[in-house]
């Protein structure tokens, strides 16, 4: 395998601002992530917890995208469900009606044997700190989401608890690179109003030990920092059909880049943002057919590039 995906797959209602209702669909960063690594051609091993309510049409989603499922457990009656609610493109919440049990470090040992990287990315904290360091303890390459580390899809927020942003800390500090949206930094650290609240947030995440960091800023770009650069990246300009995925398609089209050159931060940046405009400019949810292919991006960024 070349990355092992590490989260809850959940079964969602999705609620938007024009109160259209979509329901049961299937839904998380992980799902999102997983099925779009796939098909840009890496090799992915998903690790999650889910119960005997798990529609059989949701697993079929991941074979159909050739996703080892070894690391998949089905764990008593319920999986993870919840309510996600749009109140604009770029904000939401999160209600959890019911949760799957928590990732443990044996739950992963198959992948570990098979993968160098792991994408963390829980939906509210069900991979513990613990399990990412024994990780990172066994030699494996970790990238993180925080999305379910206190920011947007977490029940509780650090903003004002110290054992919250503990667990945070803990995570980002032994990480290769952290990922969260602007979004999950106003919730892990609270609002921040300023012109440049990019930088007040990536200097926030380093601060906490972060080694590389990446916020996206939706329709305003991406920002990259770490201890000796930041970069703002302009975004591209995509025809929005829905934007339901988006921050981990380009979790999926960055980890792309980062595993052909980590050390290239504007590739792996521009491919990012490239195959999260191949998916906004199409719906369907989590479906092999919604996400690009390696040829699509990159097609997709030569347009980019003959239109400056």
């Amino acid at each position: 395998m070349d990355v092992a995906v590490v989260g809850h797959i959940i079964i969602e209602t999705i609620v938007f601002p024009d109160r259209q209702v979509l329901t049961p669909v299937l839904g998380s960063p992980a799902a999102y992530s997983s099925v779009a690594m796939a098909r840009l051609g890496e090799r992915v091993a998903l690790c999650t917890k889910v119960g005997r309510d798990i529609p059989t049409d949701f697993v079929k989603v991941f074979r159909e995208a050739r996703i080892d499922l070894a690391g998949m457990r089905i764990i008593g009656e319920y999986s993870t469900r919840n309510k996600l609610i749009y109140n604009s493109p770029e904000e939401k919440r999160v209600l959890y009606r019911r949760k799957a049990p928590d990732i443990k470090i044996e739950d992963v040992t198959e992948a570990a044997d098979k993968a160098g990287l792991f994408y963390i990315c829980p939906m509210d904290y069900e991979v513990p700190h613990d399990v990412v360091q024994q990780l990172v303890d066994q030699g494996k390459e970790v990238i993180v989401d925080l999305g379910g580390y206190g920011g947007a899809t977490s029940a509780n927020h650090p903003y004002g608890m110290r054992e919250k942003l503990s667990i945070t800390a803990a995570v980002v500090q032994v990480c290769s690179l952290t990922k969260a949206s602007a979004e999950d930094c106003q919730y892990i650290f609270g609002e921040d109003t300023r012109p440049n609240r990019e930088r007040y947030y990536a200097d926030k995440l380093l601060g906490l030990g972060a080694k590389r960091v990446i916020v996206t800023l939706g329709q305003n770009g991406v920002y990259y920092a770490d201890e000796g650069r930041d970069e703002w990246f302009a975004p591209l300009s995509c025809n929005v059909v829905d934007t339901t995925g988006a921050g981990d398609a380009f979790a999926a089209g960055m980890i792309h880049g980062y595993l052909i050159n980590r050390d290239d931060v504007a590739s792996m940046i521009m491919f990012g943002q490239a195959t999260a405009c191949c998916v906004v400019e199409k719906t369907g949810g989590v479906a092999p057919q919604r996400m690009p292919t390696s040829e699509d991006v990159r097609l997709r960024i030569e347009k980019e590039v003959g239109n400056e």
